[in-house]
């Protein structure tokens, strides 16, 4: 079975390094690898993270840099011991982006039940969702 993750020196380079299934990762070619931290391969990597008030019907608008595509991005609920008030019985939460520019983006969440800090964690990837 081939050696498929790396972390350190791979010829030149140095890094993270994971390889196709059935690829030794440190002879792989490029378009063998799912995963490298050098130029040319940025998928995942962090572009920009926050902390965001984020409330029920008040969206919040977001700068991101300029990438030349739709960047992904998540966002999830802050919820830490002293964050968390309470849930009620048929509790949701939803969270979604609303893409208004290559640069401009809408976070949006629609809470039901759930009473919270209304404090939302997100961060942007160097990941094209491939949306036109």
């Amino acid at each position: 079975m081939p050696d498929r993750v790396l972390i350190g020196a791979r010829g030149a380079d140095s890094g993270l390094f994971i390889s196709k299934p059935g690829f030794d990762v440190t002879t792989a070619a490029d378009e063998q690898l799912v995963f490298r931290t050098t130029a040319g391969f940025e998928t995942l990597q962090v572009v920009q993270t926050a902390r965001v008030y984020l409330t029920t019907g008040s969206p919040v608008t977001i700068t991101v840099p300029n990438l030349g595509y739709y960047p992904k991005v998540l966002i999830q609920s802050d919820w830490n011991a002293n964050a968390f008030l309470s849930v009620g019985s048929g509790s949701h939460i939803f969270h979604w982006v609303d893409y208004l520019s290559l640069t401009s983006i809408r976070l949006n969440v629609d809470k039901n039940n759930i009473h919270d800090t209304n404090y939302s964690l997100y961060v942007v990837l160097r990941e094209d969702i491939g949306v036109a």
